[in-house]
């Protein structure tokens, strides 16, 4: 009975013992790099067709813009295989954005060009579930909130009349009916080149309209970082 006693105990301490290694939280910080652009949802099949372009406008081009992405986060074993790491950091996001323009009557036409140049600064939530494949690789999925503290857009439009090309720069200021809340989905993957450091590879994909008024087009933000990352 005794022997059976001792078993049942130390058997209980090492299962406490295990469930606080789970528990244990591990610290650390991200330093990388946004390479972000508008989505316009009307011309993208990653929203199944929800969005159906409008008529009388043309599909845009845009250009991918690069910048910071540097914050904190804390990381929980949640099982042998799952985490959860909770990221929260500065991240700056950008495009370019060319759209044709047309003006007059259905007998005079002219045509030209709005380029918008965009530029954000958020704060981000990034609540992460990673599954460790092994010691050195893992697979990442989890939201995102971030919350805008600066933003900017500057608009040159361009066109042609009477035979003389002509250019105005109609707009630089704050983006005109931003909106100060972006959510979406982050899919990525993590390579472990020691027990403390990483380097990270995301793919971020805007479920919300950057603007509330989209003038013909919804344009939501998508992008692909890459960080480095260090656990203390």
């Amino acid at each position: 009975m005794k022997k059976l006693l001792l078993l049942l105990f130390i058997t209980s301490l090492s299962l406490k013992s295990d469930a606080q290694n789970l528990s244990v939280p591990h610290y650390g910080f991200k330093v990388g790099l946004n390479y972000s652009s508008l989505n316009f949802t009307q011309y993208n099949y990653l929203f199944f067709g929800l969005a159906e372009p409008t008529d009388g406008y043309e599909q845009p081009t845009t250009t991918y813009n690069a910048g910071l992405k540097a914050g904190a986060y804390i990381d929980l074993k949640l099982s042998e295989n799952w985490h959860l790491c909770n990221t929260v950091s500065f991240s700056q996001f950008g495009a370019i954005t060319d759209i044709p323009q047309t003006w007059g009557t259905d007998t005079i036409r002219t045509y030209g060009n709005k380029k918008e140049t965009y530029k954000m600064d958020y704060i981000t939530l990034d609540p992460t579930f990673e599954y460790y494949v092994n010691d050195r690789f893992t697979l990442n999925i989890g939201p995102s909130l971030s919350y805008l503290i600066a933003n900017n857009v500057e608009i040159l439009v361009t066109g042609e009349e009477g035979g003389n090309d002509w250019t105005e720069n109609s707009y630089d200021g704050e983006i005109v009916d931003v909106n100060d809340i972006d959510a979406g989905l982050n899919i990525g993957t993590s390579v472990y080149l020691t027990e403390h450091l990483d380097i990270e590879l995301n793919l971020y994909i805007g479920m919300i309209g950057l603007e509330n008024n989209d003038e013909g087009y919804s344009k939501a933000l998508q992008a692909t970082s890459f960080s480095l990352g260090y656990t203390f």
